[in-house]
């Protein structure tokens, strides 16, 4: 399994269920005028990686952007489930089976009004230091 999924699947799991919102892998699908009982979600997007071996050890940082969305008037929702994913990822005790997480990171973070008004956009860029046991 590549360490792309193993952080993937750390984050999702760490997150589901444990936050005030959705969490999924893609943008679930929305109708158009995207109704407002769909909000407030978190999507796991792009990240990135960087070799962190060691002598008797593989592991990788993987950088993984999280995207949240809310159609609540102003930013008070969208930071508040922002608040809700630090307090459990950054230096949290994430844990999966066969890897050792060395350490999670939040490394940025924004939060954005999108062009239609009304949605608001928050964007989390986290740092995972993981190691293959």
């Amino acid at each position: 399994m590549s360490f792309e999924t193993v952080a993937q699947e750390i984050v999702f799991d760490a997150l589901n269920g444990n936050i005030s919102a959705g969490v999924y892998d893609d943008v679930p699908y929305l109708p158009e005028g995207m109704p407002r009982q769909n909000f407030p979600y978190v999507v796991i997007g792009n990240d990135s990686t960087a070799p962190w071996d060691t002598d008797d050890t593989l592991g990788k940082e993987v950088t993984l952007v999280l995207h949240i969305w809310s159609r609540t008037a102003g930013f008070k929702e969208t930071k508040a489930i922002m608040g809700e994913v630090y307090d459990i990822l950054n230096r949290g005790s994430l844990s999966k089976a066969g890897y050792n997480v060395v350490d999670c990171l939040c490394e940025f973070s924004e939060t954005l009004r999108d062009p239609d008004g009304e949605t608001r956009h928050g964007v989390m860029r986290f740092r995972l230091t993981i190691q293959k046991e």
